[in-house]
């Protein structure tokens, strides 16, 4: 276990946007009938997600968010001392989505920018390398993007994913405040679990070939080219039941947490089941864990601060709130945090 603690570091405001297309689960066409669709919709807690049009890229879902927030915070692009793109579906290998981001929303040269290609865990562990940054105080504005096209790189021949992925960007506002109270962290990782999750082909491993681009049923109802994601659906289960509240138990005791004063916990919005297990095993009620994967699916990295722009954003807004979050998946890597959030902007949704 690793812990962190990070002081002088404040959320000031979070913005999202997501796709204005929607994709019903109870549509799809892999489903004998509707029957079959709804027992799907129940056990994922997963209705519908939102689906980029063809040429839509994270970076192109991303801008509006940054734009919005900034917006909203009165804050000059200018200002912005440094930028951390989170995504598995950048732009391109190279260069660095976050060197594309710096042109188009005007931010000045030099800012400190870099792409951090994580999955689920994406926010978590980004929160952690941007406050790290920034509590010195030498930077004292940042942006946090955690923005991805799942559903560019799901197959959607593959019943197994099809109906739990969607897309979407966020970003997260951090200036530095020497009266900010902590945050604090605990971060995991087993990378001998790294093929419950991973695209066999694209990278130097192995690359794209032309034998990759077929499309292959691998069983009934799951076909797949060799660059699309494959889930390992048990595997991933079997290790998000057990290894993410057990984190978030060794967090709550190693920094001395009183579970009772806790408003919020995030949790990466992997599936209802899931999610509820977590909830149970740390004994909190149903209002204080909110979920918004019935209408948006599980958008990876950008999962949980997409919870707080629709769910719970006039709480945030309006008091201090003393949340944990939890992210988990590729990897197989795991973090989780216990911060605060007071009288922040939480933006209006953006659709495009």
């Amino acid at each position: 276990m690793a812990y962190l603690t990070i002081n002088n570091v404040k959320i000031p405001g979070v913005a999202a946007c997501v796709p204005k297309r929607v994709e019903e689960n109870v549509d799809l066409p892999f489903f004998a009938d509707r029957a079959e669709a709804e027992k799907v919709i129940a056990s994922t807690g997963i209705a519908r997600k939102r689906v980029c049009e063809n040429g839509v890229t994270s970076s192109d879902l991303a801008v509006p968010a940054v734009e919005r927030m900034l917006d909203d915070l009165g804050w000059s692009p200018d200002t912005v001392d440094c930028l951390f793109f989170v995504s598995m579906t950048r732009d391109y290998i190279a260069p660095q989505t976050a060197c594309i981001l710096q042109d188009r929303l005007g931010l000045r040269d030099g800012c400190f920018v870099m792409d951090l290609p994580l999955g689920c865990s994406g926010w978590v562990y980004g929160l952690s390398v941007v406050g790290s940054m920034m509590q010195t105080g030498q930077m004292r504005r940042g942006l946090l993007i955690c923005a991805e096209t799942n559903t560019k790189n799901r197959n959607p021949n593959d019943r197994a994913v099809r109906p739990l992925f969607g897309d979407a960007a966020t970003v997260t506002a951090l200036e530095y405040d020497a009266t900010a109270k902590p945050m604090n962290f605990a971060f995991n990782v087993d990378g001998s679990g790294w093929e419950a999750v991973h695209m066999p082909y694209g990278g130097m491993r192995q690359p794209t070939t032309v034998e990759s681009l077929k499309e292959v049923e691998v069983e009934p109802g799951v076909a797949r080219k060799g660059t699309d994601m494959v889930v390992n659906g048990m595997d991933v289960f079997s290790f998000a039941i057990k290894r993410p509240p057990m984190q978030l138990k060794e967090l709550i005791a190693h920094f001395n947490i009183d579970l009772n004063t806790v408003d919020y916990l995030l949790l990466h919005q992997a599936n209802k089941f899931i999610d509820e297990k977590i909830r149970r095993s740390l004994r909190l009620p149903p209002e204080k864990v909110p979920y918004c994967m019935l209408d948006f699916g599980n958008v990876t990295n950008a999962s949980i601060p997409l919870v707080m722009v629709t769910k719970i954003a006039d709480s945030l807004q309006s008091k201090s709130n003393h949340c944990l979050a939890c992210g988990f998946g590729v990897g197989l890597a795991w973090g989780s945090a216990e911060f605060y959030i007071e009288n922040a902007k939480i933006s209006e949704l953006v659709e495009v």
